[in-house]
């Protein structure tokens, strides 16, 4: 969950423009693109890995899971969906 003055400023920086320049990394697995910075958002709301209280492995563990997860319930709408939005599932 974010906070919702982080989630203010994460719209602000939509309606600014700021997003739209803004450098992004990949976020592996899920094959996201999260934005490196925001104005007035600690890195650690924006990524993940930075907010996770446990071990590097245990993040880990629970976003391969959590991919598996993902990948089982989509199985169900598999064939209504386009090439293009199988592929941008999480890829294990």
């Amino acid at each position: 969950r974010i906070s919702l003055k982080y989630s203010r400023a994460i719209i602000d920086a939509i309606h600014s423009g700021e997003l739209e320049k803004a450098e992004y990394a990949s976020y592996g697995v899920f094959n996201l693109q999260i934005p490196k910075a925001v104005s007035n958002v600690p890195a650690k709301v924006l990524d993940p890995s930075q907010a996770w209280e446990g071990s590097a492995e245990e993040f880990g563990d629970t976003i391969t899971k959590l991919a598996r997860l993902f990948q089982a319930n989509f199985k169900e709408y598999a064939d209504k969906a386009t090439p293009e939005i199988i592929a941008a599932g999480p890829q294990l």
